[in-house]
């Protein structure tokens, strides 16, 4: 476990990077990291190649060529940051 620090406010522990067949709600995959290891790092890891959509936060937004790597038929469902000058769906 590691600390990692955000604006001013620290975190301690881990993170879980959880995947779901939104299908059948079924979890197919888990990973652990530590605070500070990037969420990039454990694509390969919970991926596993077969799926049709990948639906993610934004922390995953610039990491389309390892998504496409790890899961080419997938179609691209990441969220990204809205902001004033466009047009929130």
């Amino acid at each position: 476990m590691y600390q990692n620090k955000k604006g001013i406010q620290w975190y301690f522990g881990m993170k879980a990077h959880v995947v779901v067949d939104n299908r059948v709600k079924i979890v197919h995959s888990v990973a652990a990291t530590a605070a500070n290891a990037r969420d990039g790092k454990v694509i390969d890891d919970v991926l596993h190649g077969k799926e049709t959509r990948e639906c993610s936060h934004t922390a995953y937004k610039g990491q389309r060529d390892a998504i496409v790597r790890a899961a080419p038929h997938a179609q691209d469902f990441t969220h990204h940051s809205g902001n004033r000058a466009s047009v929130l769906t």
